[in-house]
């Protein structure tokens, strides 16, 4: 458990939280630009 306690921080926390917001927005930009999910695939 002290192994854990030292990866996962509040920097860390902090920057997966930004990068899942980014993806977010990279799917509803895509969506809004081309009406699919997943452009080329749904």
């Amino acid at each position: 458990m002290e192994f854990a306690k030292k990866i996962m921080t509040e920097k860390a926390e902090k920057l997966n939280g930004k990068a899942a917001m980014l993806g977010m927005f990279a799917l509803v930009g895509a969506y809004y630009f081309t009406g699919q999910i997943l452009p080329g695939i749904f």
